[in-house]
């Protein structure tokens, strides 16, 4: 069995990163893998399950033999939910670690500044689990981008859906004003008014203001029954407190990164008691218990917990990818990735990570289907996966039993 260590490093003389490492040896023959995960900034409150996530995944991995004879060492950096800081740790990772991969990141304008500046022109192969933009599909990458999240023109789809159930037919919005905000905010617009809709205001925010009153007052203009919210935990936390104190809306529709229930807890959830809100979610499968069975038992962590599902899915088809491939040379597990994801082949899951294994070793075919639902990868290194509904309910988030796929209509009848 390897033995998993994580500590704390500095780097770069300002950057806390964390590491961990196989202790069977010195590290020499292992494969690299590193991470740029956001441990500090807006979405911080997302990047230490999502490290736990991905450590779990390879621990599996190595306990089942590693790959190809070799162990998975992982090397844990912070992006600080930012740009330049994210690149500049996955170049270290690349040229100091020598890493081979990279899984990064959370926010999409660190995911696109890490493709652009390090991983495409480095050939090395680059997997986000919480990245969503619509411009990440269409990187000039060399096929050398994948995600494990829904991108934002599926998740606007949904969130048009919901708002036509609740009711509404008159809405504003503020968005992030950054490749994640602005791709959600607009595809958000374009398939609401395409069914009658209209959007009053569509306003953008920055991160880390001080307050957002100018926002949600231009936001309020023309009396719009509900927000769209497109928002980070932190900065939300104030432009939702202010929303709430100053009474610029009643009603609030809630997106993927405002499931933060650290957030409502800052703020006084009960403010939005009775608003809804939607976040990749997958109906559960064998998968999905055989993985909140193996988080919960192994990390104590809650295994509900945003974007950790997606982060492992991403772990686990690297893994397998590598071990198809023979090697880990990125060009070469590249090309093995759809193949180990996606039909046809034997179905294999979170539970069966062993056997997953023992079947590429045999030369045998495989689908792995994922924590997170299908991980079938296409053309853009995308994947499709349904929504969940969640509601506001006694200042909790509390999820509901509605999935929609795109194109599916939302009923709430039973819960409204």
């Amino acid at each position: 069995m390897t033995v998993i260590l994580v500590g704390f490093v500095v780097v770069a003389a300002t950057t806390l990163s964390w590491f961990s490492c196989g202790l069977l040896d010195d590290g020499e023959g292992n494969v690299k893998v590193g991470t740029v995960m956001p441990v500090s900034g807006d979405l911080s409150t997302l990047g230490p399950a999502a490290q736990t996530s991905i450590s779990l995944a390879f621990d599996l991995i190595n306990e089942a033999g590693g790959v190809n004879g070799s162990q998975i060492e992982v090397f844990h950096r912070d992006s600080g939910t930012n740009a330049t800081l994210g690149a500049d740790a996955a170049s270290g990772l690349v040229n100091v670690n020598h890493t081979n991969f990279i899984m990064a990141a959370h926010a999409s304008p660190v995911t696109i500044a890490i493709a652009e500046s390090v991983t495409i022109p480095n050939g090395v192969l680059q997997i986000s689990p919480g990245s969503s933009s619509k411009a990440i599909s269409a990187l000039d990458d060399n096929d050398m981008v994948f995600r494990t999240r829904v991108n934002d023109g599926i998740k606007a789809q949904a969130l048009v859906k919901l708002a036509q159930a609740i009711g509404y037919k008159r809405v504003a919005t503020t968005y992030v004003n950054n490749a994640y905000g602005e791709s959600l905010n607009e595809s958000f617009i374009e398939n609401f008014e395409a069914i009658g809709g209209i959007v009053s205001a569509a306003v953008p925010h920055e991160l880390g203001q001080a307050s957002y009153i100018s926002e949600l007052s231009d936001a309020s203009e023309d009396d719009p029954e509900a927000l769209i919210t497109i928002a980070y935990p932190d900065s939300g936390t104030t432009l939702l407190r202010e929303a709430a104190e100053g009474g610029y809306f009643d009603e609030f529709i809630f997106v993927d990164q405002t499931k933060s229930q650290s957030m409502f807890d800052t703020i006084g959830g009960n403010h939005f008691d009775g608003s809804f809100g939607l976040a990749p979610g997958s109906p559960e499968t064998p998968a999905v218990r055989a993985f909140r069975r193996v988080y919960s038992e192994r990390t104590g962590n809650d295994p509900n917990a945003q974007i950790i599902a997606e982060a492992f899915d991403a772990a686990i088809v690297l893994a397998l990818a590598i071990e198809q491939a023979d090697t880990d040379d990125s060009v070469a597990v590249r090309d093995e990735l759809r193949s180990v994801a996606n039909p046809p082949g034997e179905v294999v899951g979170p539970g069966d990570i062993p056997r997953a294994l023992e079947l590429v070793r045999d030369g045998k075919d495989i689908n792995y289907e994922g924590a997170a639902g299908s991980i079938d990868f296409d053309e853009n290194g995308d994947v499709l996966s349904s929504m969940r509904v969640w509601q506001m309910m006694d200042g909790k988030i509390q999820d509901t039993d509605i999935f929609a796929l795109p194109g599916d209509d939302i009923d709430l009848s039973s819960i409204k």
